[in-house]
């Protein structure tokens, strides 16, 4: 019988991709990186929760903040340091966050929502260590998109995850556990005490590829881009 995969194991495994080509190329990551730069402003304090490589965070020192980094592999970690972000080894979902509570201006969880599977233990821990008023910025696949809408449609599973092992519509598993919409993003923010929600999309991506159309029609876009305050 074939071993269970381990959790922490398939994390390694499988979020050690880098998506700073997506964000050079315009891919799917350069609207993220520039919702995120147009709601920091500079000499903030940052903690990028699941910084990967740090592709986020370099950007963010290039603008004068200071950024601090978690993640669980530490190869990227060693590439996050190099960047200039201050790192620590942190299983984000089962461990404290190893900050004093109210130190950072900024908490960025872009695209690790998806991923866990306590999501409001994940928001609890984020608003324990953000400074009152500070601001929380949040990036995750949405499940609604017109691009899923069609897929479900026309009988195609819409990239719902079903397996470890076997792919999706042809692409290998992310590990994606929790999937949102425009509505439920914005409740379980307000459920863990944050205000001021702002929700965009990034583009209807399917056959548009329209960027306008993504912030007009956020429900629709392939991406939901929040921020909020505590």
């Amino acid at each position: 019988m074939k071993k269970s995969a381990n959790l922490v194991d398939f994390k390694k495994q499988f979020y050690t991709a880098s998506e700073e080509e997506h964000a050079q190329t315009g891919g799917f990551y350069y609207e993220k990186i520039e919702f995120i730069k147009q709601n920091i402003k500079s000499k903030k304090i940052v903690l990028d929760v699941g910084c990967n490589d740090g592709y986020i965070g370099d950007e963010l020192i290039k603008e004068g903040n200071i950024v601090y980094g978690i993640d669980i592999v530490d190869k990227d970690l060693k590439r996050a340091k190099k960047r200039g972000l201050k790192v620590k080894n942190v299983d984000v979902e089962n461990q404290e966050f190893p900050y004093q509570s109210n130190f950072f201006d900024v908490v960025i969880l872009a695209d690790i929502i998806e991923h866990v599977f306590d999501t409001d233990a994940l928001l609890k821990k984020s608003a324990r260590v953000l400074r009152k008023g500070g601001k929380l910025i949040v990036t995750t696949p949405n499940i609604a998109s017109l691009g899923r809408r069609l897929m479900l449609l026309a009988g195609i599973s819409p990239f719902v995850e079903y397996s470890l092992e076997l792919p999706t519509n042809g692409l290998p598993s992310v590990g994606h556990v929790r999937y949102y919409t425009v509505p439920t993003l914005r409740n379980q923010l307000e459920y863990n005490g944050f205000k001021d929600v702002s929700i965009e999309g990034d583009k209807l991506y399917f056959f548009l590829k329209s960027k306008a159309l993504g912030k007009i029609l956020p429900s629709f876009s392939t991406m939901l881009m929040a921020s909020c305050r505590k």
